[in-house]
């Protein structure tokens, strides 16, 4: 068997074994899967060609015990009918991965939150309405989250704004998803 002789070796052993054998820290980061289903609102002048839709996304939730702040990712899709009449000729279906900052108070059972972040959209494009079918974007919401036994039910409202090239030059694409999920 070989013994450690370099004091640098006996100390990287010591750290290793201390990190190993530790009990979790308080401060360390927990990540927790969530998914939401919900509708999806067209805003803007995105009202006048698509009707209300559906609205769907599952992400990761990363925060740390008692820190006020936290980080999501999260990937959303966003189907938007044709128009009012139900049709879906000219449905816009926008696709898109998000990363968030997200406020918490850590305070009990019912737990209000913000969120402000930025992502990349892909979406189709019906009746040649857009010059390009991607554009960045960015969103930002509120929520309550509801601890219910080990589970963290949630309801939350986003404004997701989408900077497009349109037909008539660069602007804000927005909708509004109000959704209700589940954290684990």
């Amino acid at each position: 068997m070989r013994v450690l002789r370099h004091p640098l070796s006996v100390a990287g052993a010591a750290c290793a074994a201390l990190f190993v054998c530790a009990p979790p820290a308080h401060g360390q980061w927990s990540a927790a899967p969530a998914v939401a289903l919900g509708v999806a609102i067209p805003g803007g002048t995105l009202r006048d060609v698509v009707a209300e839709g559906v609205t769907a996304k599952a992400g990761v939730w990363m925060r740390a015990p008692r820190v006020p702040v936290g980080v999501t990712a999260e990937a959303m899709f966003t189907h938007l009918r044709g128009d009012r009449r139900g049709a879906d000729d000219g449905a816009l279906q926008v696709g898109a991965m998000l990363f968030n900052v997200t406020s918490r108070r850590h305070e009990g059972r019912l737990d209000p939150y913000g969120t402000i972040g930025a992502g990349w959209y892909l979406f189709n494009n019906p009746e040649n309405r857009f010059r390009e079918r991607h554009a960045p974007g960015v969103n930002v919401g509120i929520g309550e989250v509801i601890a219910v036994g080990d589970r963290d039910y949630f309801v939350e409202v986003r404004l997701h704004a989408m900077y497009t090239a349109n037909t008539t030059g660069r602007g804000w694409t927005t909708f509004l998803p109000l959704m209700a999920g589940i954290r684990f």
